[in-house]
């Protein structure tokens, strides 16, 4: 099952989106500022697809995607989507960093349908779990 951390200080915003994407099957993690967000990615055990808000305490968005690119398994490992109130001109590093990492940005309030299907993207790049032989998903190991 996919897990999504949802990076998001307003715990309304939270909340709602904790509901919306346990009703369409995730699971969900959560934090409420950056570095709390970096502190999940790097203890997580499984891939994330990490939607994280630009506008954040103690470690902005920018400064979690600044943090991506340096680390190279965290960039790797999870996916990413901006999603921001704030006027999008005004991080202008993180619309580079976007950019770099190929990272969509979707705007507050956002619609549900577009904010599912960029979830649903973002889980189709996560990396594969490695298949363990013996399985039992066939001679090779994977029932894929």
């Amino acid at each position: 099952m996919v897990r999504i951390l949802v990076v998001e200080d307003d715990k309304d915003t939270r909340d709602a989106l904790r509901y919306l994407l346990e009703d369409a099957g995730y699971a969900m993690a959560e934090a409420a500022d950056g570095l709390q967000a970096l502190d999940a990615l790097r203890a997580s055990p499984d891939s994330l697809v990490a939607l994280l808000d630009l506008d954040l305490p103690r470690l902005d968005g920018t400064g979690v995607l600044r943090e991506v690119t340096r680390d190279r398994r965290l960039a790797a490992r999870h996916a990413f989507i901006v999603m921001t109130a704030v006027s999008y001109s005004r991080y202008q590093a993180a619309e580079e960093l976007c950019a770099a990492l190929s990272i969509p940005v979707i705007p507050k309030p956002f619609d549900v349908e577009v904010l599912l299907d960029a979830v649903t993207l973002a889980a189709q790049r996560l990396p594969k779990a490695p298949r363990v032989p013996g399985d039992g998903g066939g001679r090779d190991g994977g029932g894929q």
